[in-house]
């Protein structure tokens, strides 16, 4: 945008992603994880957007939320943002709060999504190097390789595996990798709701 306006949305972004991107969101946070970032989130803002982009900007807005496991703040966002992608941060929002059923239905919302490509190639990648055979919960790992073997990201699957391992499995090699599927899964929806924002070059 004109006016060193988008410079500022930009900038903003790159300092909050200075503080955020080193850190893993667990997959059932209890509580913010730096309250002051929530107020640098809640300012960020760009001018000159036209209604479409608007829906985006409170996307990132959201998204950088959750980075900060701040899940009622980035509820309150994505309840209102009326796309596919406010949908699929709805649905990521009600996965880390344990309301698994709830994330099932904005999943079912979102149906498929730009993301799921990238999502699933990269999830392939990094499962196939981690050390997975540490894994000690045989049921986990089957569904793992399921979901890493399949032809599509299944959104749904992911839910289970999360679901399973917040309320049976506690398996420590299992949470590592799923907070870091969790972690590129957000960090791509941040990139994708970036750019439809008409932020300019910024890379998450």
């Amino acid at each position: 945008m004109e006016g060193g306006t988008d410079l500022s949305w930009t900038e903003g972004i790159s300092r909050l992603w200075l503080v955020l991107k080193e850190h893993r969101p667990s997959l059932y946070p209890a509580e913010e994880w730096d309250d002051l970032l929530d107020i640098r989130i809640a300012k960020l803002s760009k001018q000159d957007t036209n209604t479409d982009q608007l829906a985006y900007v409170h996307a990132v807005q959201s998204g950088l939320h959750l980075l900060n496991e701040s899940l009622d703040k980035s509820h309150t966002l994505s309840q209102d943002i009326h796309n596919t992608t406010g949908s699929y941060w709805h649905g990521i929002m009600h996965r880390m709060e344990g309301d698994y059923s709830n994330s099932k239905y904005w999943f079912h919302q979102v149906g498929d999504h730009p993301v799921f490509i990238p999502l699933h190639q990269q999830i392939k990648e990094i499962y196939l190097q981690s050390n997975a055979e540490s894994i000690s919960n045989d049921n986990l790992k089957g569904r793992l390789d399921r979901l890493t073997s399949s032809s599509s990201w299944d959104p749904y699957g992911f839910v289970d595996l999360v679901q399973q391992q917040v309320t049976i499995a506690r398996d420590g090699s299992a949470e590592q990798l799923l907070q870091q599927i969790q972690w590129i899964e957000i960090k791509l929806l941040l990139q994708y709701s970036y750019d439809k924002s008409g932020g300019t070059a910024f890379e998450f």
